[in-house]
């Protein structure tokens, strides 16, 4: 994936990353990531830790590897509650919140790996 353009790197992230979300709610048994028991203990750090993964071998935008994660639960929630959910508004503010960090770990994943890469 290192010579394909960052729109598919993107979507490929994020469609990857909806997956993994989906998967930690049907093990869970949960509509929404969020309600897993699980979802601060195992999938936070775990989608931390892809955002790094991301980020690092992302050159220039490594910070919109965290955002794409993050937001990738979105989908997922739409998938769980259905169209009528009156919470989008705040479900879309929670993942703003959330995604400065997986932002922050993927940029810093980002700059190490450029400074690895000279």
């Amino acid at each position: 994936m290192r010579g394909s353009p960052v729109p598919l790197k993107a979507m490929l992230l994020f469609l990857a990353s909806a997956l993994c979300w989906l998967v930690a709610c049907r093990l869970a048994g949960v509509r929404e990531p969020w309600d897993a028991e699980a979802y601060w203990r195992w999938w936070v750090p775990a989608s931390l830790a892809l955002s790094a993964v991301a980020g690092w071998f992302w050159r220039k935008r490594g910070w919109l590897a965290g955002v794409l994660v993050t937001f990738a639960q979105l989908p997922v929630v739409w998938i769980g509650n259905g169209e009528g959910s009156g919470l989008w508004a705040a479900g879309v503010l929670i993942l703003a919140v959330l995604a400065l960090p997986a932002a922050a770990v993927s940029a810093l994943a980002a700059q190490l790996g450029r400074g690895t890469r000279r």
